[in-house]
């Protein structure tokens, strides 16, 4: 007999004074056909808080604490069983928290169960990782529902809820502010905002208020969950250096839910970690930087630039743009007239300048917020014709991947296979996805192009290397790139 029913797992509170996450609710209730709703972020996303709300709503549904598995997670049907009493095949529903606390064996016994429930039963499970959840054919089929870390986030509309409710001053552009610092996380907004309460202060405030006093808490709790998870090591290296991860292993993180968020076509850390663990931090005195401090540039995926230890935040993705075209290009400097052909081509002479214009301060406005005012020329400016950017003070991970290339290539034709995977394997961290220029210049196509072909040398390459460390037959390598 389990044991399940004699320690009965207590419901989670539904805290008081939270904000309503109706459109939460209603996204459970749209799935309530699925047999599994996973509800998958890393922690602070409101997942439990989110379970407390439904059961709330929807008290027939029961609740399960993982805990009450360890040791028997195979027992899952029985547990539910118990948990409703003898029934005859009407529907029932179970709401199952804090798996991440079981060990791999009960987990793996868990999922198992998991894929063995009848019909009519209808599982919520909470997770800080996909991964633990359900095989990744169950995604697809249509037979598990995810809501995710996107969906959880809080959005404008939270944000400006809580802060009538606190009594917090918010103009609409603080709350878009807050929103795109705090990634949406809604420990750190929430916090924030409570922060701005606690201090009388008002919203343009609340971040660096909330970064002050719980800052540290947040790097011991990062730090916390990477020693506890077999990928701790990519994430201290992602959270405390400068160096880059592959694609892969961001991948990986975040499934895992240990604080890295998709970004466009590749992977970043949650903003509020980078900013705890960045060596200059937000707050960084301006004048003690260098007269030209060197920008550090990610042109591979998602674009990135940092100055100082801190990340550009752009005002417009059009103003980003224009960066990345200058950084491009030989020189870092493109005509007034090439550029307004280029970026707005459907617009007549008159409003394409306007255009530019308003980009160019755009570009000033982001660059002042890492730099003094007096150094922002040393770095972009206008002159007579031209928009000049000093792409010399760029370290870019597009050079550092071709001169990884080449150095394998040579490696290569003089038979240093070992020094050749090396090199290889060092080009492939620094790959974060294809070059993605928007408005490209044939050069620029070629360049993209070139990145593409390399990618998948690395990736022939680096397959053949193995397989011949491994003493397979294998076409010689060096008939590859002569």
């Amino acid at each position: 007999m389990s044991t399940a029913a004699a320690n009965p797992a207590r419901k989670p509170d539904r805290p008081a004074g939270i904000i309503s996450r109706g459109r939460l609710l209603a996204w459970l209730e749209r799935h309530a056909t699925a047999r599994l709703r996973a509800i998958a972020a890393p922690p602070g996303f409101g997942k439990t808080t989110l379970i407390a709300e439904y059961l709330h709503a929807r008290p027939a549904c029961h609740y399960l604490s993982a805990s009450l598995f360890r040791g028997k997670a195979d027992r899952l049907i029985e547990a539910i069983d118990e948990s409703f009493g003898a029934g005859n095949g009407e529907r029932r529903e179970v709401a199952i928290d804090e798996i991440d606390a079981l060990s791999d064996d009960d987990l793996a016994a868990l999922s198992s169960s998991l894929s063995d429930i009848p019909e009519h039963v209808h599982v919520i499970i909470a997770s800080r990782s996909r991964d633990r959840i359900a095989e990744p054919r169950r995604l697809l089929d249509g037979t598990t529902a995810v809501l995710d870390m996107t969906r959880l986030a809080f959005n404008a509309d939270d944000v400006a809820e809580l802060c009538t409710r606190l009594g917090v001053e918010a103009l609409p552009q603080h709350v878009s502010q807050l929103v795109r610092e705090s990634d949406g996380w809604p420990l750190v907004a929430a916090g924030a905002v409570r922060a701005a309460a606690d201090a009388g202060r008002s919203l343009a405030d609340a971040m660096r208020l909330w970064i002050a006093e719980r800052g540290i808490s947040l790097r011991e709790m990062v730090l916390a969950d990477a020693g506890a998870s077999d990928l701790g090591p990519a994430l201290a290296r992602l959270c405390t250096a400068e160096s880059l991860l592959c694609v892969d292993d961001m991948q990986a993180l975040e499934r895992a839910g240990l604080y890295v968020r998709r970004k466009g076509s590749g992977f970043a850390l949650l903003r509020p970690v980078e900013n705890v663990f960045a060596p200059r931090g937000r707050n960084a005195d301006l004048a003690e930087l260098p007269d030209v401090a060197p920008m550090f540039v990610q042109l591979l995926g998602e674009f990135e630039v940092r100055i100082g230890g801190s990340r550009i935040e752009w005002i417009r993705r059009k103003d980003a743009l224009l960066f990345k075209h200058l950084l491009l290009e030989p020189l870092g400097r493109v005509s007034r007239a090439e550029l307004c052909t280029r970026f707005w081509p459907s617009h007549d002479r008159q409003q394409a300048a306007q255009n530019l214009r308003t980009t160019c301060s755009n570009v000033r406005t982001a660059l002042r917020r890492c730099l003094p005012e007096s150094r922002v020329d040393l770095y972009f400016r206008t002159e007579g014709r031209d928009v000049v950017l000093r792409n010399d003070l760029a370290v870019t991970d597009l050079s550092r991947f071709t001169a990884h290339i080449a150095a394998a290539r040579e490696a290569m034709l003089a038979d240093r296979l070992d020094r050749a995977a090396e090199a290889y394997e060092s080009a492939r961290a620094l790959y974060r996805g294809p070059l993605i220029v928007d408005s490209p210049t044939d050069a620029h196509v070629a360049i993209a192009a070139d990145i593409d072909e390399s990618f998948n040398e690395i990736q022939r390459h680096l397959t053949a290397l193995r397989r011949l460390r491994a003493d397979a037959a294998v076409v010689p390598l060096r008939s590859v790139v002569a």
